[in-house]
């Protein structure tokens, strides 16, 4: 389920799947967030940096956006692998 989140599929799409599950057993056993899942905790910070008022809170919004944002682009670079893997393969 994990390698499906960081494949980019989503909870739901996961829990869909497997329907002997319920959708919070999924969400929480996986050990990390799906990219949907990401994206909307970044977009979240961003809106809550604009309400904070004290600094060291919004540094701190800040660093988890930007651990956040880190996270998606190295899935991105491993999805991105996978396709060129995938293409070189039904080129032969």
């Amino acid at each position: 389920m994990n390698e499906a989140l960081r494949n980019g599929s989503t909870i739901a799409k996961i829990a869909q799947k497997y329907k002997q599950y319920d959708y919070w057993e999924i969400y929480w056993e996986v050990s990390d967030a799906s990219i949907l899942g990401k994206k909307r905790t970044i977009t979240n910070r961003i809106k809550k940096l604009v309400s904070t008022r004290k600094k060291e809170d919004r540094e701190l919004l800040a660093e988890e956006a930007q651990e956040l944002l880190n996270e998606l682009y190295e899935q991105l670079k491993d999805n991105s692998r996978k396709l060129v893997d995938v293409d070189r393969i039904l080129r032969r």
